[in-house]
C-alpha cells in the first residue's frame, strides 16, 4: 500500500503540472489581463481542455489497463494506442469545425482555428504519464510532467508579460505543443521495442472498443456536465462573469487531480487481483475512499470558511463575488471522495460510467435552465452540485449490484464518519482570530495551515488504518528525502 501511496503522490504532481496553465497561470494573468481580457482567455482554455479530453476518449487511460493485463507486449500497446488516439482525435476535431461553421461560429468563434490546431498538437503523442505509471516508472513520470508545465509557463506567462495581448498568448500556447509533438515523436522512435514483442490478441481492437467506447463516451459527457455551467456563463452572461466563475472553481483541477490520480495508481493492482482472484478489488478501493475522505474533506471545510479572503488575497477586489461559488463548491467535494470509476473499470464494466454522466448532464442542463438567469454565478455553481450528485448516486447503486453487496458494506462509512466528524472538529481554528483581518492573506494560509495539523492530530488520534497508512507514509517520504 506504501508503493500505491508513492505512485498516487507523483502521479498527483504529474497531473498538476498538466493542469499549470489553469492553477499557476490565473493568479499572475490576474494583474496582466483586465476581468474582461481574462475571461476571454479562460474562454479558449475552457474549449481547449474539452477537446483534449473529448479527443483521446479515454485511450491514454486504457494502458492503465491494457499494459498490466498484456505486460508482454507493453509496447505494442502504445502503437495501437497511439493510432486510436490520432484517429478518435482527427474524428473529434473534424466535427467540432463541422458543427463551429454550420452554427456561424457561434461555438468557437474567432477561435475555430486556434482551438482545431491546439487539440491535434496537444493530444497526440502524450503517452508518457499513463505508460510510465502502468510499468512502474513514476520519477521518469514526474520529470516529463515537470519539463513540460515549466515550458508551457514560461511560454506563456511570458508572452502575456511582454504582449498583454490574448490572441498572442494563444499562438505562443500552440506553438509549444507543436514543439512537444515533435520531441516525443523522436523519443517513441528510439525507445520503441514494439518488433521484439509477441502481437497482441486478434481481438485486441475489440476489447480496446469495448473498454474505450462506454470510458470515452462517459468522459465527454461527464466533461460535457462539469463545463456546462462555464459554457452558459460565458455565453448568457459574458466574458467578465467567466472570469469570476473559473475563480470561484479555481480549486477544481487540484481536486480532480488528486482523486483521479488516487484512483488510477489503484486500477493497475485492483486489475491484478481480479485477474488472480487473490481478494476482491472493492477491498482496495474502499480503503482509496477513506484516503479521498481524508484529503478532501478538509479542503471543502477551508474552501467553506476562507473562500472570500482567499480570493481577494490572491486574486483581486474584482474577484470577490467568486466567494460564493468556491463555498457552494465545497459541495463538490463531498461528492468527490466516492470515485466509483475504478470498482468498474476493475471489472470492465464501463457502461454504467456512461449512463451516469447523461444523467448528470440532463440534471444539470435542467437546473441551470431555471437556476442561472436568476441566481447567476452561483446558480451555474448549484447546478454543478446537482449534477454531481446525481452521478454518484447512480453509480453507487450500480456498483453495489456489481460486487453484490449491501450499501453499508459498499462504503467504509464508519471510517469516512470519523473523518467527517475530524474535519468538523478542527474548524473553530479557522472562525476564531481574525486571521485575514489582523495578517491579511498571510493570516487566512496560517490558519488552514493550523487547521490542517489539528485535524491530522485528531485522525491519528481516531487510530483509522489509512491515517496510520498516510503517516507512515510521510515518515518513509521525509527518511528518503532526508
Amino acid at each position: 500500500m506504501i508503493a500505491l501511496a508513492n505512485r498516487a503522490a507523483l502521479l498527483s504532481l504529474s497531473r498538476l503540472a498538466n493542469y499549470g496553465l489553469m492553477l499557476i497561470s490565473p493568479i499572475v494573468l490576474v494583474r496582466v489581463f483586465s476581468v474582461a481580457q481574462f475571461g476571454e482567455y479562460r474562454k479558449f482554455l475552457l474549449y481547449a481542455s474539452l477537446l483534449q479530453w473529448f479527443g483521446t476518449f479515454s485511450s491514454y487511460d486504457s494502458l492503465l489497463y491494457f499494459v498490466p493485463a498484456t505486460p508482454q507486449s507493453p509496447w505494442r500497446v502504445v502503437r495501437q494506442t497511439t493510432l486510436f488516439t490520432l484517429m478518435s482525435s482527427t474524428i473529434l476535431v473534424g466535427l467540432f469545425l463541422i458543427a463551429d461553421i454550420a452554427s456561424g461560429g457561434a461555438i468557437a468563434g474567432e477561435y475555430r482555428l486556434q482551438l482545431a490546431l491546439h487539440a491535434l498538437l496537444y493530444v497526440n503523442l502524450d503517452f508518457w504519464e499513463f505508460f510510465l505509471l502502468a510499468t512502474h516508472r513514476p520519477m521518469a513520470m514526474l520529470t516529463y510532467t515537470a519539463t513540460r508545465l515549466a515550458a508551457r509557463m514560461l511560454v506563456a506567462i511570458g508572452v502575456a508579460t511582454l504582449t498583454r495581448d490574448v490572441m498572442t498568448v494563444i499562438w505562443s500556447l500552440i506553438a509549444i505543443e507543436g514543439a512537444r509533438l515533435i520531441v516525443s515523436a523522436i523519443a517513441w522512435r528510439r525507445l520503441d521495442r514494439s518488433n521484439q514483442e509477441p502481437p497482441l490478441s486478434p481481438t485486441s481492437w475489440r476489447e480496446r472498443l469495448r473498454f474505450c467506447t462506454p470510458t470515452g463516451m462517459a468522459v465527454i459527457l461527464t466533461y460535457s456536465g462539469r463545463s456546462l455551467s462555464d459554457i452558459a456563463v460565458a455565453h448568457v452572461l459574458g466574458a467578465a462573469r467567466l472570469a469570476q466563475y473559473t475563480v470561484g472553481r479555481y480549486a477544481d483541477p487540484i481536486i480532480v487531480t488528486v482523486r483521479n490520480s488516487i484512483s488510477a495508481a489503484i486500477l493497475p493492482e485492483m486489475v491484478r487481483q481480479e485477474r488472480v482472484q487473490q481478494t476482491s478489488p472493492l477491498v482496495l478501493w474502499q480503503r482509496a475512499t477513506v484516503i479521498n475522505a481524508m484529503l478532501l474533506l478538509p479542503i471543502a471545510m477551508i474552501l467553506l470558511v476562507l473562500a472570500e479572503p482567499l480570493i481577494v488575497g490572491v486574486f483581486g477586489a474584482d474577484y470577490r463575488p467568486a466567494a460564493v461559488v468556491m463555498r457552494i463548491y465545497a459541495l463538490v467535494l463531498v461528492r468527490e471522495c466516492f470515485d466509483f470509476g475504478p470498482a468498474m473499470r476493475a471489472l470492465n464494466r464501463t457502461d454504467p460510467l456512461m449512463r451516469s454522466s447523461l444523467l448528470g448532464l440532463l440534471t444539470g442542463g435542467v437546473t441551470l435552465y431555471f437556476l442561472l438567469p436568476i441566481l447567476g454565478i452561483a446558480g451555474g455553481m448549484i447546478a454543478l452540485v446537482c449534477a454531481t450528485y446525481v452521478e454518484c448516486i447512480y453509480l453507487g447503486w450500480r456498483v453495489k449490484g456489481l460486487y453484490k453487496v449491501r450499501l453499508r458494506d459498499l462504503v467504509p462509512w464508519r471510517r469516512i464518519g470519523k473523518t467527517a466528524l475530524a474535519a468538523l472538529l478542527a474548524s473553530p481554528v479557522l472562525v476564531a482570530g481574525g486571521w485575514f483581518d489582523t495578517f491579511g492573506l498571510i493570516g487566512s494560509i496560517l490558519a488552514a495551515g493550523l487547521y490542517v495539523a489539528i485535524f491530522a492530530a485528531i485522525l491519528y488520534v481516531s487510530r483509522i488504518p489509512e491515517a496510520l497508512l498516510m503517516f507512515n507514509w510521510s515518515k518513509s517520504l521525509l527518511r528518503a528525502i532526508g
